[in-house]
């Protein structure tokens, strides 16, 4: 019924869990944004093979990534990811993953709303993911990582950068900074992924859902 579709072409999604459908969605997004904005992401060939390969070098996170969890604790309730500007939907695109695939309740927040309600859950028995790339949002995020540490949370830090507010960092490559939702999604995904298996759920068929093409 479509008038003109743009086709992801990345293969088959097999699981319920969007994965490398949602990155190739925000792809498609991205080259509307930037034919619309005469080419502000310079989108050449050089620049998207660069970019094809910081996306590979964050992929051979995954070992690190199934460390981690393995070595997380077992009682965990609740998880928080926090988002600031354009990491605040990668935010709540990492919290659904970790919901659909671990049945663990995982909640995306906005840090600029930290205070207005956020943080009164937050507690030692709390694992909180911080999506903190060098970029504009960084200096405001790390307060709000103060105010997070300061209620004896445990926190996973995504950056480009260390810092050790972080009980756990995952690194990852540095690219600019409008690009960094395509990098920082990734190991979100992986973590679910095996946060999964942790739980010996099947992270291919999660239960009662359905993939949206058999919703009617």
């Amino acid at each position: 019924m479509s008038d003109s579709v743009l086709v992801l072409n990345c293969g088959p999604e097999i699981g319920v869990a969007a994965t490398k459908s949602f990155v190739g969605q925000l792809m498609i997004l991205y080259n509307i944004v930037n034919m619309l904005s005469n080419d502000h992401f310079s989108f050449d060939d050089v620049n998207k093979k660069k970019l094809v390969d910081i996306v590979k070098k964050t992929l051979e996170l995954d070992n690190k990534i199934n460390s981690i969890v393995l070595n997380l604790d077992n009682e965990i309730k609740d998880i928080y990811i926090l988002g600031r500007s354009i990491h605040y939907p990668i935010a709540l695109e990492g919290s659904l993953k970790i919901k659909e695939l671990a049945y663990i309740h995982a909640e995306g927040i906005a840090a600029g709303e930290l205070k207005h309600g956020p943080l009164a859950l937050i507690d030692s028995k709390s694992l909180v993911i911080v999506l903190n790339p060098i970029d504009d949002t960084y200096s405001d995020v790390i307060s709000s990582t103060h105010e997070i540490k300061s209620r004896g949370a445990k926190i996973i830090g995504i950056s480009n950068k260390y810092d050790p507010l972080y009980d756990i960092y995952i690194p990852i490559p540095e690219c600019a900074e409008s690009l960094y939702p395509i990098i920082e999604v990734i190991p979100l995904q992986i973590l679910a992924y095996y946060l999964s298996l942790k739980m010996q759920v099947d992270p291919d068929y999660p239960r009662n859902l359905a993939k949206s093409v058999t919703v009617k």
